[in-house]
Formats: structure tokens, sequence, C-alpha cells
């Protein structure tokens, strides 16, 4: 097993959704698995769209809408997303080799929190839903906005003492851009945006976390 301070990278930080679990979206998902995908989402997704609500105003409205609902509910449904293949192998190989491990979602906690204790990673910034005596209480915090990936980014390196360079980001969509921009050594994951694609220094083209391991030991 190689020193970490022998390592030129020190971090990996993962996208979720889509990257480290196989749903492109757990905001997503909980409308769909509640039959909430409807009209109505779809308008709050349209108008977040064409710039006509705020980020955050619109993940208030999809929160609102789940007022009062049982968390085990959502969480039960979350908690069923699989991981993409060979994830959890390609982690712990990950960790045996001395590198920190980080999550970096726009997604939500009461998923993020389990793929941390599953897949044994240090660090984790994602959104908040908040819940009281076992409900949603229909408010979120958004500690990772859409297209501020980049601010989040930095805010973690910070609190895990280490530099830009020194970090590798791994992630899968538009939303990533800004992170692996910044980053060290950027992997687009089986990305459909030819944004990501482009600038990444390794396009990884298939849904196997083994081909992330190898561009990762080449790095």
């Amino acid at each position: 097993m190689r020193d970490n301070k022998s390592l030129r990278y020190k971090i990996v930080v993962f996208d979720m959704d889509g990257t480290l679990t196989r749903h492109i979206s757990s905001w997503q998902l909980i409308h769909e698995k509640l039959g909430m995908w409807d009209e109505d989402a779809c308008h709050y997704q349209e108008q977040f769209l064409k710039g006509k609500i705020s980020y955050r105003r619109f993940c208030e409205l999809d929160a609102q809408r789940w007022k009062n609902l049982p968390a085990a509910n959502i969480t039960r449904h979350l908690h069923a997303i699989p991981y993409s293949r060979n994830v959890k192998n390609t982690l712990k190989k990950l960790k045996e080799l001395g590198f920190k491990l980080a999550i970096l979602s726009t997604g939500l906690d009461l998923l993020a929190l389990k793929v941390k204790k599953d897949l044994q990673i240090d660090h984790c910034i994602c959104n908040k839903l908040y819940v009281r005596h076992g409900r949603l209480t229909g408010q979120v915090k958004i500690n990772v906005a859409h297209g501020e990936k980049g601010k989040a980014f930095k805010r973690l390196l910070r609190k895990a003492g280490i530099k830009p360079e020194q970090a590798i980001f791994v992630g899968d969509s538009a939303t990533d851009v800004p992170a692996a921009r910044i980053a060290g050594y950027a992997i687009a994951f089986n990305t459909s945006y030819s944004g990501l694609a482009e600038l990444a220094d390794y396009n990884c083209r298939t849904k196997d976390f083994k081909e992330v391991l190898a561009a990762i030991n080449k790095a």
C-alpha cells in the first residue's frame, strides 16, 4: 500500500446520483415512487430551467409537496437505489491505496448518508431534507446548488485540508462541470453531456467502476 503522502492526488470526490448510484436524481425518484412526478413537478422543473425561479425556490417547492410524509417511506425508496457496478470494491481499493473519499452532490442526505456509511466515505456535502418527529417538515437546506458545485468543491477541500490540484473528481452530468474544471484530474463517468466529456481528463465509457479505478491508477 502506498503512503498517502507519496500520492500526487490525495482525495477522490464523487458525484452521487448517476455516478455512485444508478438513478440520475434522488429528487426525481421520490416523486416517481410517490406518484408525484406529475404536472406540478414538471412545471416547477420547467420554470427553473427557463430561469423563472431560482434553484433554491425549485427545491423548496418540491420539498413542500412532501410535507408531513413519513421520512421512513422516503428513505425506504432511496435506499433501494442500486450502486453502479463494482463501486464497493473500487472504493475499498482506493481507501487501501491511501486516498480520502468524498461525496459532492445536489442529491439528498437521506440517501447520501447511507452511501457514506456503506462505502466508508470520509466527507460528504449534499442537500438536506428536514425531519421532525419522523415526518418531513417541508423544509430543505441547500448546501450544493445547481451550477455551484465548484464553490462547494472548494469548500469541501478546505475542510479536508487538500489543494484542488491534489483532488480527483468523478461525475456524470452538466452540473459536475464546475467541480471537474477545478480538480487536478477529472473523470467523466458514462456521461451523455458533451461539455463534461470534452473537459474531462478521462472519459469512462462503461458503467463499470473498474474502469474508474484503472483510470485513477494511471493518473
